[in-house]
């Protein structure tokens, strides 16, 4: 009889233990299934939903070298490089919009004139390239198509400029330009926008003492080191692949100055700008670039800049 009870007890009790670990794996799989959901819930929600801020850089690099010697054809010599960057951190979110680009380039060439060869000590570097420019434009939806917009626009240079190789006409922040703006931008497509302020203030600036004289003053009195301008402003931006593998960047700006009693013509800035770039494979890309400016407080005349050539573009 003891036997059997002890036999039934046993039974029992591995029952217990039997069931105890079906139970405890059961909890075990149902918690793990649970958490498995819940994060697979966590990152289709995530996934779902658009980024808040778009990220864009591209760096193009640049470089050329022509050597003669003895050539019957004749030619000069030289050796330049360049190179561009230009990064793009724009932000949405509902009736939000802040648009922030970067763009800095710089390039130097030396041409062997006096025919002893490019480094020789007679030749010198000088300055192909040289820009800074910063905006940020911050918009909130009107209606349609329309947004009221703040718009902050930094111009300037890194290195010194000079005429004739002897005359210095620019140099790090002088001149340098900070226009702060507000009023309405119309947007009717993602890559095209156009920006009218009506009330707008442009402060040049002039750090170099010595560019600071009667006739290069950039409008700016002697004694001083900036001028402040109030008065309208208009730009219009586009940036788009306008065909397979060729982009295109374009902008178009007018400042007009209230204080000034010319005519309109004259009392405008112009600034025209357009980057072309062409993909031709995965590691090698040609580019176009041509700028046209009109600055009465610099000179009376036009000013105008072109660049074409192959590059090696950098995106991430």
């Amino acid at each position: 009889m003891k036997k059997i009870i002890l036999f039934l007890g046993l039974i029992f009790c591995f029952s217990i233990l039997s069931y105890s670990q079906d139970d405890v794996k059961n909890n075990a799989v149902s918690a793990a299934n649970d958490a498995a959901t819940k994060a697979a819930k966590i990152i289709s929600d995530t996934t779902a939903k658009p980024k808040a801020w778009i990220l864009k850089n591209n760096l193009t690099l640049n470089a050329e070298q022509n050597m003669f010697e003895n050539w019957e054809q004749g030619g000069v010599g030289s050796l330049a490089f360049s190179a561009f960057f230009k990064g793009f951190y724009n932000y949405r979110k509902q009736s939000i919009k802040w648009d922030n680009s970067v763009e800095l380039s710089y390039g130097k060439m030396r041409q062997d004139n006096n025919g002893e060869g490019i480094f020789d000590s007679g030749n010198k570097f000088r300055k192909n390239e040289d820009k800074i420019e910063l905006n940020s434009i911050f918009g909130y939806k009107a209606f349609k198509c329309w947004n009221y917009s703040a718009l902050v626009n930094f111009k300037s240079q890194f290195d010194d400029g000079f005429k004739n190789d002897t005359i210095l006409v620019s140099s790090f922040l002088s001149p340098a330009y900070l226009i702060t703006s507000i009023g309405l931008e119309y947007k009717p497509r993602p890559y095209l926008s156009l920006l009218i302020s009506p009330i707008t203030g442009r402060t040049t600036f002039v750090l170099n003492e010595d560019l600071i004289t009667v006739g290069n003053a950039f409008g700016i009195t002697p004694g001083d080191n900036f001028h402040f301008a109030l008065g309208s402003y208009i730009k219009v931006f586009v940036e788009k692949e306008v065909f397979k593998n060729v982009h295109v960047l374009s902008k178009l700006e007018f400042f007009s100055d209230y204080k000034k009693e010319s005519v309109f013509y004259r009392n405008t800035d112009i600034n025209f700008e357009t980057f072309v770039t062409l993909k031709v494979n995965k590691y090698l890309s040609a580019f176009f670039n041509f700028q046209i400016v009109y600055n009465n407080d610099f000179n009376s005349n036009l000013q105008f800049k072109e660049r074409f050539g192959l590059s090696i573009p950098l995106s991430f």
